[in-house]
């Protein structure tokens, strides 16, 4: 059973859906991203977490499946408009 708090709710993350790319350049791209978070626990419904913050990448590895990739990553919320860590 997960029990999470704080920037471990990233762990309810199922999956990120990007659209929209409204500019982009060599070394970023901006738009839309949708994600979508696993809501249903054994206990009933919980609310969406505020993702507001950074996704940052730790590590990525590429899995022996065609086209899978493992990414460590580590969320860094946005409070007040600051990120803490």
């Amino acid at each position: 059973m997960k029990d999470l708090k704080g920037s471990d709710i990233i762990l309810n993350l199922k999956e990120i859906n990007i659209g929209n790319i409204d500019t982009y350049a060599s070394s970023h791209c901006g738009g839309r991203a949708y994600f979508e978070i696993e809501c249903e626990t054994e206990h009933g419904y919980c609310e969406d977490p505020d993702f507001t913050g950074k996704i940052k990448i730790l590590s990525i590895r590429k899995d022996k499946q065609k086209g899978v990739y493992n990414a460590k990553i580590k969320f860094i919320k946005e409070k007040d408009n600051r990120f803490t860590e």
